[in-house]
């Protein structure tokens, strides 16, 4: 039998052929493997909105088009960057805040409302804007709520729908920044799944404006959903009895970016029916919040009603995660005031005007009014914001009418509004924050409430910018069933110059 010799030259070639040959399956394999790696996260967005604005609001439509995240915190709504979390631009639809789906899951701070599921490449997300169909768009959802437009608010007790102007809202969309976002942002990991919570905050975000028409002044906050984080929570009740407060007010505060000895209102919302209260989903942040509750109750009897007001109570440095458990609220000491019904404990009212102008042209827009109180917090002063009785936002705002001033003004002027703030009469309560629990010290039973009066109009959320952007009154004091005005007290009123409308 004869033999076939392989030479040299024919073996390496074999040997090169097999080798690409390898070459090829592993880099094959190695593609697969590639293939089956995730490369985007999946988010699913909700929308919430706590029940606690029900004794003001019967339903609070908006209808939504689309939401958007970015990466870029200072990227505007025509810039590169921009993810899809939620697009309902064929369907917008519109979701009732009061009356979400009660079926919806998972249950976080209140019902959350399944808006879509959505993939997103990985990374933080540190802008979040959410788009409202136009109230004078030419179509929108099939079957429409409001009477006019698409975005609509019905008070509570009412048959009537009142339409919710949306300002520019509807055109760039409504902005989430990072300091509103738990954690700084909403993290996409790639392959896993992340539930993402958009909360509205009707109590802060709508606005009865002196014409009787409501707007909308976005307060908007996000997190990421979780059980264990994010938020505060706690019941109002009385220091006496225990009972529960229902719709008493709840401002959740920190000191000013720019003056750290004053409280402004970061949050805000109103107890249920059995006085309990949580914020949620809370932003990231390095420091405490603070919390401030005062409220009212009514006896209804065979003759008369009589009304029971509470004196503030204020809660520092309260960490995010905290259940403050029950806060008690002291009633103010009866009084005979002819202003004030027998049997009943009353507010006081601060009153006065605001003017705005530009080079002597009346400007209309929003200026929000905030009631102050100097408070002792260990060996610091600072002045903290009290809630306002029957304000649908706290702070509440004032619009100047560039057409008719509303009653009340001293002055013929057409940029004039009249404010009127009612406000509890007595010092608050202050609870010490140690550990897991509070300590209080009751306010003294005959004390009367001292309040500077802050004017703000810097722009922020939909605000006219006038100079100078605050303006502050001297201290007044005030009693149960009284009224202090700027007849008695000129720095009441206050005149803004050189002002442009949002």
């Amino acid at each position: 039998m004869k033999k076939t010799r392989l030479n040299t030259s024919t073996i390496l070639g074999l040997s090169l052929a097999l080798s690409a040959v390898v070459a090829v399956m592993i880099s094959c394999g190695s593609s697969n493997s590639s293939s089956n790696t995730p490369t985007t996260g999946t988010v699913k967005t909700y929308v919430s909105d706590p029940p606690t604005c029900s004794a003001l609001y019967d339903h609070v439509y908006v209808t939504i088009t689309k939401v958007e995240a970015n990466i870029n915190s200072n990227a505007g709504p025509n810039d590169s960057g921009w993810q899809t979390l939620v697009d309902l631009t064929s369907a917008p639809k519109q979701v009732d805040l009061m009356t979400l789906n009660p079926s919806a899951t998972p249950n976080f701070c209140g019902t959350l409302y399944l808006l879509a599921q959505q993939q997103l490449p990985p990374g933080k997300y540190q802008q979040i804007r959410l788009i409202l169909l136009a109230n004078n768009a030419s179509s929108g959802p099939s079957s429409n709520a409001c009477s006019t437009g698409f975005n609509c608010v019905v008070p509570h007790g009412s048959s009537t729908s009142y339409e919710l102007d949306l300002s520019s809202e509807a055109q760039t969309g409504i902005k989430i920044p990072a300091s509103q976002i738990a954690n700084g942002g909403l993290m996409v990991t790639a392959g896993q799944n992340t539930d993402f919570n958009i909360d509205f905050d009707s109590c802060a975000s709508i606005v009865q404006e002196g014409n009787g028409q409501y707007r909308l002044k976005p307060v908007l906050h996000a997190g990421e959903v979780s059980l264990n984080n994010s938020v505060i929570s706690g019941k109002a009740v009385d220091s006496s009895s225990g009972a529960a407060i229902p719709n008493a007010l709840v401002l959740l505060e920190q000191p000013d970016p720019n003056d750290a000895t004053t409280d402004r209102v970061v949050m805000s919302g109103m107890t249920g029916s059995d006085g309990s209260f949580s914020f949620c989903p809370l932003p990231a942040s390095n420091t405490n919040f603070d919390i401030v509750i005062a409220g009212q109750t009514t006896q209804s009897g065979t003759v008369t009603t009589t009304t029971t007001t509470y004196n503030p109570t204020i809660l520092f440095a309260v960490p995010i995660g905290a259940n403050v458990g029950n806060v008690p609220l002291y009633a103010e000491t009866a009084t005979t005031s002819l202003n004030c019904p027998v049997g009943s404990t009353c507010p006081g009212t601060i009153s006065g005007q605001i003017t705005s102008t530009n080079n002597g042209t009346p400007v209309a827009g929003s200026v929000e009014i905030s009631a102050l109180q100097s408070v002792t917090n260990g060996s610091s002063t600072i002045k903290v914001t009290i809630p306002v009785f029957m304000a649908t936002s706290q702070p509440p705002d004032f619009t100047t009418n560039s057409t008719t001033p509303t009653a009340g003004c001293a002055t013929s002027s057409a940029d004039c509004t009249a404010y009127s703030l009612s406000v509890p009469a007595s010092s608050p309560a202050i609870g010490t924050y140690s550990t897991s629990s509070f300590s209080f010290t009751a306010p003294a039973s005959t004390s009367q409430a001292s309040y500077t009066v802050n004017a703000l109009a810097d722009g922020s959320n939909g605000l006219m910018t006038c100079s100078p952007t605050s303006m502050t009154s001297k201290s007044v004091t005030v009693s149960s069933g009284s009224t202090v005005n700027a007849s008695n007290e000129p720095t009441l009123n206050f005149a803004f110059t050189g002002c442009t409308a949002p």
